[in-house]
Parts: structure tokens; sequence; C-alpha cells
């Protein structure tokens, strides 16, 4: 796919005027044209790999010439767990490295190679990988849609060699314990029934997390140095680099709010949560429609989008006081002058990092700081939907709702009883049994502005639908 070259991508002075002055008062000439082309083959299976402690091994062959560092770079054995994301690699260690003192190191540490681990973690902007052919005429960009992996050494040698001597010291004592109780009877034990609270402290121990990444079986790797013979299944990985649909045009996602020329897609590179969440998450993104008679004669086409994204940002920060709690239109109308910010405005950026219930307003979940984990900002998401659907919500149905799914999906098992109650608490208060709303149902702002209210009406049935599981769990 390939992907057309703008004038104000190829200069900032071309984007005024078709024709380049020649005249050697231009400030920035252009002094190559590129064509770029987009490679999403290999996006799915592609990770980039990053040292934050260099490896001693290649600090040790810095000084060294380029055959040597080479091969000190490439690692020996490579091992991967996709399900979890965790990858081994094994580096040998040179005798240079070690200092000569290796006759003194003890049987434990003695070692000739080096094991690093990866840290999985989430990128929270684009990334892409590109090669850039010999003539320097065209860029194949590879999208990165995998997590960073982060290796850093592993010290898992130390604690085998501890968890040996803990071993020969349970199998001593064992065989005492079996002399001494040899002959004699057992009593008989009676074990309680665990309870749905210690079921779910257990699934989110760190034992259990170590079970589950130790059922997943390694998939040995094949080991590609820079250097030497390459294979043909290396040879036909590294084909998929060069995009093979050259005449599909691709153009820049365009605004849900203007059709200004790839304005979304520019915004949603910021890598601030704040901004980034708000523009660039499709599924979450609000359509706004068209702007209501009310406020076309006073905003129109004077709404600045940029200014828009600034105003979102503010909302954000104010949104997120007292753990997103709901706020009243009007509440939130008084914090900016009238003259420079319109109803509209504020409405339009209320949608992009809001949303309305029952007439209030509640910053969107997947801006909630104080929700680490997606599965909790889903959960949030599903407490608003009932509450804007019923009114109330039963804290004990969303228990047994959560606790339906976390028996067929581990992710959910972040989430228990405790945790429920205190994002209920939130939003929400306790009165005769159920949770209702801590802010009282706001009737004005749909009759002022029902346009509006119509199309934050259809977000809420798109969320429905997404959580459609969840919300017939809770109604069984």
């Amino acid at each position: 796919m390939s992907s057309p070259r703008p004038e104000s991508v190829i200069s900032s002075s071309a984007a005024f005027s078709p024709i380049i002055p020649d005249d050697d008062e231009d400030e920035d000439p252009i002094i190559r044209s590129i064509d770029v082309f987009i490679s999403p083959e290999l996006s799915r299976t592609l990770h980039l790999l990053q040292f934050p402690i260099q490896p001693v091994i290649a600090s040790a062959s810095s000084s060294s010439n380029k055959n040597i560092s080479s091969k000190a770079t490439t690692p020996i054995e490579a091992k991967l767990r996709p399900k979890h994301n965790m990858l081994e690699l094994e580096y040998p260690i040179p005798n240079s490295a070690l200092g000569g003192h290796s006759h003194q190191q003890a049987d434990n540490i003695h070692l000739t190679q080096r094991t690093f681990t990866s840290n999985a973690i989430a990128p929270v902007t684009h990334m892409a990988l590109a090669k850039l052919d010999k003539a320097g005429e065209r860029l194949d960009i590879i999208p990165l849609q995998k997590d960073v992996l982060q290796m850093r050494p592993s010290f898992k040698h130390l604690h085998n060699h501890e968890e040996e001597d803990d071993t020969q010291t349970n199998v001593e004592k064992a065989g005492d314990s079996n002399t001494t109780t040899s002959g004699k009877q057992k009593p008989i034990l009676f074990q309680k029934k665990e309870s749905d609270r210690s079921a779910s402290a257990r699934r989110n121990s760190y034992a259990h997390k170590k079970a589950s990444e130790e059922s997943e079986e390694w998939i040995e790797l094949d080991v590609h140095g820079s250097e030497g013979k390459w294979s043909s299944v290396r040879k036909d990985e590294l084909r998929k680099i060069v995009c093979a649909n050259r005449e599909q045009t691709i153009q820049l996602a365009k605004s849900k709010f203007t059709d200004g020329d790839g304005g979304h897609y520019v915004r949603s590179l910021n890598y601030m949560e704040s901004i980034s969440s708000a523009f660039a998450d499709p599924a979450d993104m609000m359509v706004m429609g068209e702007p209501t008679s009310e406020t076309t004669a006073t905003a129109g086409e004077d709404v600045d989008e940029t200014a828009v994204a600034e105003l979102a940002s503010k909302l954000v920060v104010l949104l997120q006081e007292g753990l997103g709690k709901m706020i009243p239109f009007s509440v939130l109308r008084s914090n900016f002058h009238s003259e420079k910010v319109s109803d509209e405005m504020l409405i339009m950026a209320l949608s992009s990092c809001a949303v309305l219930v029952r007439g209030n307003f509640a910053l969107k979940s997947s801006l909630a700081q104080f929700l680490k984990k997606d599965v909790m900002k889903e959960m949030r998401d599903l407490m608003m939907l009932l509450l804007n659907m019923h009114g109330s919500i039963q804290r004990e149905r969303l228990v047994r709702a959560f606790e339906t799914k976390a028996s067929t999906d581990d992710d959910y098992a972040v989430i228990n009883a405790d945790i429920i109650t205190f994002v209920l608490e939130t939003m929400a208060k306790l009165l005769n049994g159920c949770w209702v709303s801590k802010v009282p149902d706001d009737v004005v702002f749909a009759a002022k502005f029902p346009k509006f209210a119509a199309c934050h009406g259809v977000y809420w049935m798109r969320k429905k639908e997404m959580l459609k599981e969840l919300v017939e769990l809770y109604e069984l």
C-alpha cells in the first residue's frame, strides 16, 4: 500500500504553492523525494527489543573489531512464550568480560553465558520499523502492534541454587518426620470450602501468575545473525518487509469533527494519555452529528478543532477529581467564560473525554487514571451503563456476573467484591439496598440540547452491544 506524498509533508514552504523556488533564498530546500509504502504483513508478529541495561558482552566488544562485535551482540539461543509475551535470550560471555577472575567465582555463578528475560511494555504511541532501499528512493514501513520487549539480565541461576538447598533440607526433614511418625495413625482433617474472596485472591496471587506462565511451553526460536549464510526461511520473512501491493493508495484518518486533512491521525501521535486516549480510540470515539439549532448561529464554522482538543485536555483534569465522579453540565459551564467557550465548543470537548449519564457528565473510563487494568475500566463502563438504563445497581448481581466471567476468562480474576465496591463508591451511594447516583438526574441538558443528548444515547447503545455478555450475566 502506497502513501501519497502531500506537499505539506514534503516541504512546509511548498504547501502554499505548487512551484518550488529555485533561488538560493530558500532556507529549507528539498534534497530528495522518497516514496513511502506501508507493509503490514509482519505487524502482528514483529517485536521491538530494547536493552535499558547494556549487555556486558556488548560493552566488552565495543572497542574490538567489527566481526567480534557482531558475534557478541547476537544471542546463541532464544525461546518464546507467545501467550505471556515472554522472551529469553542467551548471550555468550567472553573471557575478556570476566576480568581474569573466573577461577575465584563460586560454582553457581561461574557462567559461560548470560540470560536476558523480557518485560512486556504496551506501546503508548504509534511505532514502526522502516527499511530504506539502497537507492534512497523507497521507504517501506512496518507498523508495530505487539508489545515492546525490554530485555534485562536474569538472576534465576542464583534462585535455582537457593531452591536446591531448600529442597534438600525439606527432603531431610520429611525423612526424619516419616521415621518419627511411622506406625502411628494419622488424624482425619476437614478443609473448609474455599470462599469466593479467597479464590479470587488465589487467582490474583504471584504463585498463580507464575504457575500460569510455567504452564505454557517454551517455543525454541531460530537465531539468525547479521552475517553469514541466510536460511530460506529468513529470506522469505525479509521479503515481507517490502510492500507487495504498491498500487493501493491510503489516506490519513480524518477527524470525526471536521473534514480536515488528517487531523485525527496527527493528534493520535500525541503520547500524552489525556489527548491520545480521547482522540485515538476509534471504539470509544463520540460521533457528534450535526450541531443544534440553538448553537449554530453562535458557533457555526468558527469552532476551532485545535481549541476543542486543548479544552478537552483541561476537562480531563477537571473530571479526574473525585475519582471521576459525575458532574452536571451547569457546574462545568460555570468554569469557562461563555464569550471564550461557546456551549457547542464545550459539549464537543466533553463528548471526546466524557459520557452523559442521566444528564450528568462522567469521565470516560479509558481516561480514568485511577484504574490501571482494562477489565476494571470495562467494569466501570458497565456500571455507568446500568445506571443509565435502570437508575440503580445491585452490587450482588455485579459480583456474581464478574465471578461467572472470571471462571472462563482469567483476565477478569482481578475483579473482586472489594474492587467493585470501591468503583461503585466513586459514582453511587447505597440507598434502600441499591446503589444510586450520587448526583441527581439532570433533565435540563437533554431538553436544551436534544440532538447532543441523542448522540450520547447512540453511544450507550453501542456500548451495550459491546458489553452484551456482562449485561446478560448481570440480568440473570
